[in-house]
């Protein structure tokens, strides 16, 4: 999908410099470095899975807002409002994707230049780089890592619940363990088979799972929304035809003619597909929305296994 364009900023820091300045003299005369006792940890995520991990390490101790919280809207192209600025100028923890994905949240922390914001950039947590695949939640070891990440920084905001986020902390981390058990049975059946994918959202999973992806280049395409070019097409058509591939996984968020097209031939010549998002389904949590595109595979191996 598309980066984020620099579009009508000047407004959105105008006004939260504003805010800043208030937030700063109503603090005057208060001085202090430890938050009350009644006080709660205000964290904004950019997206609702690094959401869900906070409110379920917090528990009653904060309050946590996702900025994305609807799969209609973009993360990567997303202008972020006065609202938004209103809440990081408030927030204690801002959790971010990193990479390039959600670049508009650095701005808005940057802005409030007299806030004390401490930032988690998943990508940094990671140790990845600007350029590499972005979509790092597909990683089933990624959201323990960011889940005890955030234990230290609610534990050195209020020590004195500092046992409590590590207790919530790791019944979350329980409920994620099958994730990452899942992906090591399937990459024992995977042949190291390879496969095809419309944009490279599930890529890092497919790795864990012991898949290799074969169209790279015709991916990076449709992720930048351009056209692949008539070698990439060509070459995606062969591997379906000649059945070169265990399977095509298709990000239903971004659909194009492109892909529409490789889906209807994946489906003539037998070639299965599996569904996934970019962004988490309304009414479902992290663990079942990655389950049920782990579940996809399981079920093509399955199948596999007896013919």
């Amino acid at each position: 999908m598309k980066r984020a364009k620099d579009s009508w900023w000047h407004r959105v820091l105008a006004v939260l410099a504003v805010l800043v300045v208030g937030v700063t003299l109503s603090g005057c005369g208060a001085a202090t470095t430890t938050k009350h006792a009644n006080d709660q940890i205000r964290v904004v995520a950019t997206l609702g899975f690094y959401g869900e991990a906070a409110k379920a390490i917090l528990g009653d101790r904060g309050q946590v807002t996702t900025v994305i919280n609807s799969p209609s809207i973009d993360a990567e192209s997303y202008e972020p409002d006065i609202k938004t600025a209103k809440l990081v100028a408030k927030a204690d923890v801002v959790v971010e994707n990193g990479l390039g994905y959600d670049s508009w949240m650095d701005r808005v922390v940057a802005a409030n230049q007299a806030g004390d914001t401490k930032k988690l950039i998943i990508g940094d947590l990671m140790n990845e780089q600007t350029g590499d695949n972005p979509h790092l939640w597909t990683d089933p070891t990624t959201m323990t890592k960011v889940t005890r990440q955030l234990v230290t920084q609610f534990s050195k905001l209020e020590p004195q619940h500092a046992a409590d986020f590590k207790r919530r902390g790791a019944a979350y981390e329980r409920q994620l363990a099958v994730l990452p058990q899942m992906a090591q049975r399937l990459s024992k059946g995977s042949r190291h088979q390879q496969v095809a994918v419309s944009e490279p959202v599930f890529d890092l999973a497919l790795k864990a799972m012991g898949y290799r992806v074969s169209d790279r280049h015709f991916a990076q395409s449709i992720e930048e929304d351009s056209d692949p070019t008539p070698a990439d097409i060509t070459q995606l058509q062969d591997q379906i035809k000649h059945r070169r591939i265990a399977f095509f996984v298709e990000n239903t968020q971004n659909t194009s003619k492109n892909v529409t097209a490789m889906v209807n031939l994946a489906k003539q010549y037998h070639i299965p597909v599996v569904k996934v998002t970019e962004t988490m389904p309304v009414h479902q949590t992290y663990r079942t929305w990655m389950l049920k595109q782990y579940q996809q595979v399981q079920r093509i191996q399955a199948k596999e296994g007896q013919s």
